[in-house]
C-alpha cells in the first residue's frame, strides 16, 4: 500500500488539491514528531540498552556515580538498587512524554548505551580536529582556536584559560589547548558533564568550530 494511501489520502490533483497537500504535509510531520524520550534518544543518536551485559554494566556504573548522592534519579529505599530496579525505571521513563517531564537527562544517562564524546560527535557528521600530541596536522587550526578562545577571555573549558594565560610547562600554547579537547572527548554519556562537555567539544575541538570563526 502506496504512502498516501497508508494516510488516507487519494490524491493531491484532484478536488482535494492543496487541502490534500496540507494534510499529507501534517502526516508526513506527524509522524517525524518527538513524543516521548524514547523518540528523543533515536533523534539524538543515542542507543538504548537491550543486551543483559549492558544493563549489568550499567547498573555497576549507576551505583559507582550515585553513591552517597542524594536526590539520585531513582531509588529502592533502603535497599540495594538491584538490575530489575535499573530496568523498570527506564522502562516507566522510555513512555514519559518530553513536554511533561524533566528526567530526560537523567534517562539518556542512565538507559542508553554509554558512548564517548568522540564517538557520539562522529554519530553528528561532525570531525574532530587531531588530538594525537605528536600530530601537528591541525596546528594552524589549533592556533586560530586557541586564539580566539584566549580573546573571548570566559573559562568555557573548566581550567583551560588559566592554562593558557599561565602556560608554566613552556608548552606551546596550541598543544595546551589540543591536550584541553583530548580530555574532553573521552567524557562519558554516563557523566553528569556529558551535555554541557559535548557543546563545548563541538565549538572548540572540531573543524566545524574552526570554520566558524572565519564567519
Amino acid at each position: 500500500m502506496g504512502l498516501l494511501k497508508k494516510a488516507g489520502i487519494i490524491s493531491t490533483t484532484s478536488a482535494g488539491g492543496a487541502a490534500g497537500t496540507a494534510a499529507l504535509v501534517h502526516y508526513l510531520s506527524s509522524e517525524n514528531e518527538i513524543k516521548d524520550f524514547s523518540d528523543k534518544i533515536h533523534k539524538e543518536r543515542f542507543t538504548l540498552i537491550s543486551k543483559d551485559e549492558e544493563w549489568s554494566s550499567m547498573l555497576s556504573e549507576y551505583k559507582e556515580k550515585t553513591k552517597g548522592i542524594r536526590g539520585a534519579w531513582f531509588s529502592s529505599g533502603n535497599k540495594e538498587v538491584t538490575l530489575e530496579d535499573l530496568k523498570s525505571a527506564c522502562e516507566r521513563a522510555a513512555k514519559e512524554e518530553v513536554a511533561n517531564s524533566m528526567d530526560y537527562d537523567e534517562f539518556r544517562r542512565w538507559c542508553t548505551v554509554p558512548k564517548t564524546i568522540l564517538s557520539h560527535l562522529s554519530d553528528h557528521g561532525l570531525t574532530a580536529l587531531k588530538l594525537n600530541s605528536n600530530d601537528e596536522g591541525d596546528k594552524d587550526s589549533w592556533n586560530k582556536l586557541q586564539e580566539a578562545y584566549l580573546k573571548r577571555d570566559d573559562n568555557i573549558i573548566y581550567g583551560l584559560l588559566e592554562k593558557l594565560k599561565k602556560n608554566e610547562s613552556g608548552t606551546e600554547k596550541w598543544k595546551v589547548f589540543q591536550e584541553a579537547c583530548k580530555g574532553l572527548s573521552e567524557v562519558k554519556s554516563t557523566d553528569a558533564e556529558f551535555n554541557f562537555s559535548f557543546k563545548d567539544f563541538q565549538s572548540w575541538c572540531t573543524k566545524q568550530g574552526v570554520d566558524k570563526l572565519g564567519k
